[in-house]
């Protein structure tokens, strides 16, 4: 477990999200509006687990493929080798564009520094449970938890049963509301390719 934790801690893509996760939390704690500061917070990790699920399905899987395509072509790498870590975590060209892009937009619309650093805290502590969530997968890390577990095989079922069902990697709810978590009566399609 050590050597699996030293290689995401010293990845250059999580060095960068604890980064800004502490230059967040900093600005975070300056605020004098606490109530709205944690608001903010929770709508980000709301955003971001909604980003999960609409990039994941809609422009790494498809419809919106060419908006992106050097991140649709660095996904079909992450299908055909799963374990290598060069396609495992969000590649930092993507990280610095959306914390600019989101940070800025939140700012422009509250006119609050401290709300749109709470927001992206948000953001950026879910997305690091999902970073986390997904080398867990791909490595031989026996998650602690059930849901730790669950999840694992949930997204393995992604990759070697259907990468047309089982998008979340953290959580598998969206799927089962827009009905891309296959019933077991009804099977998925085996993949073709991982």
């Amino acid at each position: 477990m050590a050597t699996h934790l030293k290689e995401f801690l010293t990845d250059r893509r999580i060095l960068f999200l604890l980064s800004v996760l502490t230059f967040y939390c900093i600005s975070t704690l300056f605020s004098t509006d606490f109530n709205g500061v944690w608001i903010a917070a929770v709508i980000g990790i709301i955003w971001f687990y909604l980003v999960e699920y609409i990039v994941h399905r809609f422009i790494l899987h498809g419809y919106f493929a060419k908006w992106m395509p050097k991140a649709y072509k660095g996904h079909d790498m992450h299908h055909e080798n799963p374990n290598d870590i060069e396609y495992l975590l969000t590649p930092n060209i993507y990280n610095i564009s959306y914390h600019i892009g989101f940070g800025a937009t939140v700012f422009l619309v509250t006119q609050n520094f401290h709300l749109a650093c709470a927001f992206m805290l948000g953001i950026t502590f879910y997305q690091l449970y999902y970073e986390w969530s997904h080398f867990v997968t791909h490595r031989s890390i026996r998650p602690l938890t059930p849901w730790g577990r669950w999840m694992k095989k949930f997204h393995l079922l992604h990759h070697f049963k259907s990468s047309n069902h089982y998008f979340g990697v953290t959580n598998p709810s969206i799927d089962m509301i827009v009905g891309t978590y296959p019933s077991p009566v009804t099977p998925a399609k085996p993949n073709e390719e991982n």
